[in-house]
């Protein structure tokens, strides 16, 4: 029971880490503009209609390149100025829609529209422009259909490589990574998200039992060194922070019972207020662990708080295109 709460706790939690659409189990995408002169605002305009169209069409789109991006490349063809006041600019442009892979450098599908803008400045008219562009536009169809059967075809075939890395990376300790590179796995791509949500579920359990066995050493010294309240304190820190799920919860929580019995009775009143607090918070985490629902969302949440951890520690991704 516990191991397939924890697959569902990691499947949720994926979905609401990585994704900014709300379609479960679907491929993400991270958006990205690429061309000369066009203005910062109508590239986070163009971001905008690009994470529309994956919406309509049940994708998420991604808050950094770690594989697949939809790129557009933006080209003027034909720039004029009417002589007027103020001057109006009109212009032609070329958005070419790119579905790829920036890790093997591979484009997987791509289609082109042309568009046209005016405006009293090139931001007005890049703005125009780019309001001309439909989410029901059918190119949008027809690209994502296309990147659709390569990457199954990608998962399909390198299943194992993706898995197997994922295992180096927990062996090096970087257990979020490990997790991270697995959830990416698409639920569409059954075959290799079984297997992936499977090697999940094993290192996120190796995780919090590496962490529950770390954080158990931690009380134990910190209780042989000062076997008084202070060291009590620091003691029972450290337990707290042990999963309910990790192999060395049943030890904590003998060291949880062993430092009650000695500490000083000149401060049993405080103390036990303090152990009372530690208890009445265990009560709560055990009841969530045998409350089906809670826990689920219990772990959703914790799951959701290390995956965001390990997000927000990543340095912004420098992507390359030779598209």
């Amino acid at each position: 029971m516990k191991r397939i709460l924890i697959l569902l706790m990691l499947s949720l939690a994926a979905v609401g880490i990585r994704m900014k659409a709300e379609n479960s189990g679907q491929i993400a995408y991270y958006p990205v503009v690429i061309g000369e002169g066009v203005p910062e605002a109508s590239k986070k305009l163009l971001v905008s209609k690009m994470e529309q169209a994956m919406l309509q069409y049940g994708l998420g789109s991604m808050d950094h390149a770690d594989r697949f991006v939809m790129l557009a490349k933006c080209n003027v063809l034909q720039k004029d100025v009417a002589p007027t006041t103020p001057p109006r600019i009109s212009q032609k442009v070329e958005v070419t829609f790119i579905i790829g892979d920036v890790i093997e450098n591979k484009t997987f599908a791509s289609e082109s529209m042309n568009l046209s803008g005016i405006g009293i400045n090139e931001t007005k008219a890049w703005q125009t422009a780019i309001n001309g562009i439909k989410s029901s536009n059918p190119i949008f169809s027809t690209i994502f259909e296309h990147a659709y059967d390569k990457i199954s075809m990608y998962y399909l075939e390198n299943c194992t490589n993706i898995i197997d890395n994922a295992r180096t990376l927990a062996l090096t300790g970087n257990y979020d990574g490990a997790i991270a590179t697995l959830m990416a796995t698409p639920e569409i791509c059954y075959e290799c998200y079984e297997k992936a949500m499977k090697a999940a579920v094993e290192i996120y359990q190796d995780k919090i039992d590496k962490e529950g066995t770390e954080l158990l050493s931690k009380a134990k010294h910190a209780w042989a060194v000062s076997q008084d309240e202070k060291g009590a304190d620091q003691a029972i820190a450290y337990l707290n922070e042990i999963s309910v799920s990790s192999s060395s919860f049943a030890d904590a929580e003998k060291l949880a019972a062993l430092i009650t019995e000695k500490v000083s009775s000149d401060k049993e009143r405080e103390w036990q207020l303090k152990l009372q607090q530690y208890k009445d918070e265990l009560e709560f985490r055990k009841k969530e662990q045998a409350d089906s629902h809670r826990q689920s969302m219990a772990s959703i949440a914790a799951a959701r708080s290390v995956a965001e951890k390990w997000a927000e520690n990543q340095p912004e991704t420098k992507v390359y295109y030779n598209w």
